[in-house]
């Protein structure tokens, strides 16, 4: 293939890259470099979230194809937690727990209402008494800065970094700008925060990425012009199949092989950024005092669970089985957590069920500073409402070793009702909050989620429907009203969500 079918979509996007790089070297010679890598104090630290990458498209995950070749070979040298669940199937709650190690409802940024509709209301902002580990590494005398190519990360949570910016760029530019960042204030402990949107749509990714992934389509029997390829950035549109709308297209299989071949490639865009950043850290000498965790907020739909979106008829977008935010199901929730660098085990893959609100707390531990602060829940509800540090600062084992299993929630739907998930070990349980069951499901057995076995183990659904009871009476969950109104935010703001799709 010799044209790009996603350059006039990308266009502006890396006009605006190769901007930022000739601004960032026009610059450089009057911000000089301010790299200590023998300094005293804690370790660095390197945080990127990946938006919209599903853990089994990840090769340390068990993905067969060359999506991730960096974070492959990074992650031999640090701890992989196989079995993560997002708090929330959608960025803005998803990040936010990540970042504060409590769920949607104790941190207030979730979108409310009985029925969720995000393409006519708004979410909630980041409560601000809620402390983030930006503001807990502050406090312990960090610098700290976010870069972001996702504008849900400022609703409340950028504004806790002492620096941040929004980028609409694609990963080696977004990099490249966290990169200068770094280079001028590595003389003293950092926290560098990075948020890839490349996985999101609208997928566009450079020609480089897409040709051995979109060869491998075409090989399977999948053929499309560049310009239809294109109309997969997002979900389809004539003379394509739609892939959320039309369920008896005879094109429908040979399209979504496509997209599939489309986000592959988005994933090793990012990742190439991933190695990249690690290369160059080791190359200023820092790589040994500078923790790094890579992470997602949660995956992606391609059409596993369409039967059951049109038979449970709950998303009011009219779309069945693509996208996020929709489902609690684990092609959503299922998120990889990769990290390395000073005080993480080596080459240990931790298999025991975690949440994503374990990531703030368990890198305070390894980075040897005071433990995030996760007071305020009730006590019969801080199990399943805040994190816990995984490992101790200096431990190879897990510090909560020999415990009972842990009830692991999520919740927070974008689009339609109040639904969500709770697993203990690996039965799970799809339910609207106030107690009525959809799904229980085996992951071991059945990690499709296809065989509900609520006639099966009706003692094992009991017990969870009374824990999500106990939860639900607590009052600490994602509910209320709708909140604002999309007219009522800033039209920057609402121009830079419309280009991902979020509003309308």
């Amino acid at each position: 293939m010799s044209n790009d079918p996603f350059a006039d979509l990308a266009r502006n996007q890396r006009l605006r890259g190769r901007w930022s790089r000739l601004r960032h070297t026009m610059l450089r010679p009057l911000r000089p470099d301010r790299i200590r890598p023998r300094r005293e104090g804690p370790p660095n630290l390197l945080l990127m979230g990946i938006d919209t990458l599903r853990a089994d498209h990840v090769g340390c995950y068990g993905s067969p194809a060359p999506t991730t070749p960096c974070l492959d070979r990074l992650a031999g040298g640090g701890t992989v937690f196989c079995d993560v669940t997002a708090p929330a199937p959608w960025t803005l709650p998803s990040f936010a727990s990540a970042l504060t190690g409590r769920m949607p409802g104790l941190h207030g940024a979730y979108l409310g209402a009985d029925v969720r509709n995000m393409d006519q209301q708004p979410p909630r902002r980041l409560a601000p008494d809620v402390v983030t580990l930006a503001g807990h590494l502050r406090r312990c005398g960090y610098r700290t800065a976010a870069f972001y190519s996702n504008q849900f990360f400022a609703f409340g949570l950028a504004e806790t970094f002492d620096h941040h910016a929004y980028h609409n760029l694609a990963a080696a530019d977004l990099a490249a700008v966290a990169r200068d960042w770094i280079r001028r204030h590595a003389d003293r402990p950092f926290f560098c925060f990075v948020l890839f949107n490349d996985p999101h749509e609208p997928t566009t990714p450079r020609l480089e990425d897409l040709q051995p992934f979109l060869s491998a389509a075409r090989a399977r029997g999948s053929a499309a012009t560049d310009e239809q390829i294109a109309r997969l950035a997002r979900w389809g549109e004539p003379p394509l199949p739609h892939l959320g709308k039309d369920r008896d297209d005879p094109g429908l299989q040979a399209a979504l092989d496509l997209k599939l071949a489309i986000y592959a490639a988005t994933v090793h865009e990012v990742d190439r950024a991933v190695g990249g950043l690690q290369d160059q850290l080791a190359a200023w000498d820092l790589a040994e005092r500078t923790l790094v965790s890579v992470f997602s907020d949660h995956g992606e739909e391609f059409r596993e669970h369409a039967a059951e979106a049109r038979r449970w008829a709950h998303d009011p977008r009219g779309l069945a089985g693509v996208g996020h935010g929709h489902t609690q199901f684990q092609e959503l929730l299922h998120v990889p957590w990769v990290s390395w660098g000073p005080g993480v085990p080596v080459a240990r893959r931790e298999k025991r069920p975690a949440s994503l609100c374990d990531l703030a707390p368990t890198l305070a531990h390894w980075l040897g500073v005071d433990p995030l602060p996760l007071d305020g829940t009730a006590p019969d509800a801080a199990a399943i409402g805040t994190g816990l540090p995984l490992y101790g600062k200096s431990q190879a084992e897990p510090a909560d070793a020999g415990a009972e299993p842990r009830l692991i929630l999520a919740e927070a739907l974008a689009y339609g009702p109040d639904l969500v998930a709770l697993r203990r070990d690996n039965l799970k349980l799809v339910a609207h909050r106030d107690g009525r069951p959809l799904g229980l499901y085996d992951l071991q057995a059945d990690p499709g989620e296809k065989v509900d076995l609520q006639q099966d183990h009706p003692d094992e659904l009991a017990a969870l429907l009374a824990a999500l009871a106990r939860w639900r009476d607590s009052g600490l969950g994602a509910t209320g009203d709708q909140g604002g109104d999309w007219q009522d935010l800033d039209n920057t703001v609402r121009q830079r969500l419309r280009d991902l799709g979020y509003s309308d």
